[in-house]
C-alpha cells in the first residue's frame, strides 16, 4: 500500500521555455554559449546557420520532477539580432556594395564581404544603383552543408564635399555629356 501511495505523488517536472538573443556571427558560424540551468551553467552549441525562432531542446533541464518524477525540458528560442550589414531572407544575404559614379559608369573590380571571406565581385559598366550583384554560396549556411547566396545591391555613392579640381572635373562632364535620365522612358 505504501508504494502506491507513493505512486500517487510521483509528479513530473514541467518544460521550460526561454529566450536566447544570440548575434549575427555566432549565429551564421556558430559558437558555444554558456546558459543556466537547474543542474547549473551548460555549454549550448548554436549550430552554423541557425534560424530566427529556431529552438534548441534540452532533455531535462525544466523545472525538477517530484518524488521521482522525470524532470521537464528546458526549450531556448534563438533570437537572431539584427545587423548592420547583412539581412537575411531565407538563406540569402543582403549586403550593400558602395560604388562611385565613375566606378558605375566605367566599371569596377569590388571587393564583397561575406560573413566569413572577402569575394571579389565585377561590376559592369553601366551599372545602375539598386541592381544586384548575386555570388552564389556565399550566404546563410542552411545546416545541411550547403550555403544560400550572397547578393549585393549597388548603391552609387556620390562625394559631399569635393576638391575644387573634382567640381570641375564633375561641371566639364555636365557641360559635354547628352545623358538625360530624367527624359528616359522606363
Amino acid at each position: 500500500i505504501y508504494v502506491k501511495e507513493h505512486e500517487k505523488l510521483k509528479r513530473d517536472g514541467f518544460d521550460i521555455y526561454s529566450v536566447l538573443e544570440v548575434n549575427f556571427p555566432q549565429a551564421a558560424l556558430g559558437d558555444t554559449i554558456e546558459v543556466p540551468t537547474i543542474d547549473g551553467n551548460v555549454a549550448l552549441k548554436i549550430p552554423a546557420g541557425i534560424q530566427n525562432n529556431e529552438k534548441i531542446r534540452l532533455v531535462g533541464q525544466g523545472k525538477q520532477g517530484e518524488y521521482g518524477g522525470k524532470n521537464g525540458d528546458l526549450f531556448i528560442k534563438i533570437k537572431i539580432d539584427d545587423d548592420k550589414k547583412f539581412k537575411l531572407i531565407g538563406y540569402d544575404l543582403y549586403t550593400n556594395l558602395l560604388i562611385t559614379p565613375w566606378e558605375a559608369a566605367l566599371g569596377t573590380k569590388a571587393s564583397v564581404s561575406s560573413i566569413d571571406e572577402d569575394v571579389n565581385v565585377i561590376v559592369p559598366k553601366g551599372t545602375q544603383s539598386g541592381e544586384l550583384i548575386r555570388i552564389p554560396c556565399k550566404g546563410y549556411k542552411d545546416g545541411k552543408g550547403s550555403r544560400g547566396d550572397l547578393v549585393a545591391e549597388i548603391k552609387i555613392m556620390v562625394p559631399k564635399k569635393m576638391s575644387e579640381k573634382e567640381a570641375n572635373l564633375f561641371k566639364d562632364l555636365s557641360e559635354v555629356s547628352h545623358f538625360e535620365p530624367r527624359k528616359m522612358i522606363l
